[in-house]
């Protein structure tokens, strides 16, 4: 009988949102052409994945493991590392070719929700959706009756004039931009590795970083993390936008200094902001952005809706079960590893 292979889940991410690994382990059990044992291991620290990967053939993993060169040094079997989602910062992508070990992940992943939730939180702040419901709980309509214009804390301007600067131009800046656009916002993107004919064939105006920010009423960011990418929203850059302008984040937290857009957010250099992310996650107790009525917070759910989830596990799964069974996945985030792994 074949060797066994053991696929271990250190992430409990999707685990504790659907009672277990359940929906993994039927697909285990379906598996007829290699022998695998599926384990739950959760580990966030170096340690601990170091532990929980002792044995692992495969590592299934989400965005909280740092996946980092020591812990990649000390997993003497493992073939693939499988990511839950998107991103790829919290892996060492030369390490793992280094060490012989696939990467994989699901770029299709939420597209389609993150770019709902991002155009949702765009509508709550122009529209101040929050700040009404906040007003009218504590008693404003009852004490202002219909005087509209006493209930608000802030002028609304309408969409149709706003410009929105969409910060990334992938798939999801595109989905953005493909749903703001029956509203009639003039839109701007800022991406460096993209040409700008590739934006402009979206009816999006390609632009620098500074003229986004400068120009842009909405300003939603959509790239990925990387050490270009980390802290491009800085004082510097808070200070280019216009004081009647705010900022949607539903890419990742570290993109933006959170220390720099509370200073701006109190002083009035912005008007807004929402945040899906934020670095640290969860923000703690004493963080101003909680007290602040110009802040909407979501709790890095934009991800999220039934479907996605299910189909997420799914992938990630079946591409760990690809290189297990020695064939190329759907997606290898480091293609340097095929020069010392043979995959059909």
């Amino acid at each position: 009988m074949a060797e066994e292979f053991t696929i271990v889940v250190t992430s409990d991410r999707y685990g504790n949102e659907t009672a277990g690994l359940e929906l993994e382990q039927e697909m285990i059990d379906q598996v007829a052409d290699i022998p695998v044992r599926l384990v739950s291991r959760a580990a966030v620290s170096e340690d601990d994945l170091i532990a929980s990967g002792a044995d692992a053939d495969a590592l299934l993993v989400s965005t909280r493991e740092a996946i980092t060169r020591r812990v990649l040094e000390h997993l003497p079997r493992t073939k693939v590392i499988s990511r839950y989602g998107v991103g790829l910062d919290n892996v060492d992508l030369d390490a793992a070719a280094d060490q012989g070990i696939v990467v994989t992940h699901y770029p299709g992943y939420c597209t389609s929700e993150v770019a709902d939730h991002a155009l949702a939180l765009i509508l709550a702040l122009n529209r101040r959706i929050v700040e009404q419901d906040r007003s009218l709980r504590e008693g404003a309509w009852v004490q202002h009756g219909p005087a509209t214009r006493t209930i608000l804390r802030g002028p609304i301007q309408p969409l149709r004039e706003q410009t929105l600067g969409i910060v990334g131009f992938g798939r999801i800046g595109k989905a953005v931009a493909e749903r703001a656009r029956p509203f009639g916002l003039t839109m701007l993107a800022a991406d460096p590795y993209l040409e700008p004919e590739a934006i402009a064939a979206h009816g999006v105006e390609p632009v620098g970083l500074p003229e986004l920010l400068a120009r842009s009423d909405i300003v939603t960011l959509h790239c990925p993390l990387t050490p270009e990418t980390r802290g491009i929203i800085g004082a510097g850059e808070l200070a280019r936008m216009k004081p009647t302008a705010v900022l949607v984040n539903t890419a990742r937290g570290p993109l933006i200094d959170l220390a720099a857009l509370a200073a701006a957010l109190e002083r009035g250099a912005i008007a807004g902001a929402a945040l899906d992310v934020v670095d640290p996650e969860p923000l703690p107790a004493d963080s101003p952005f909680y007290q602040m009525p110009n802040v909407i917070l979501t709790p890095h759910s934009a991800y999220y809706s039934e479907r996605s989830v299910d189909v997420v596990r799914r992938e990630t799964l079946n591409a760990a079960l690809a290189v297990l069974r020695g064939k190329r996945p759907g997606t290898v985030a480091n293609p340097a590893v095929l020069e010392r792994v043979r995959l059909a």
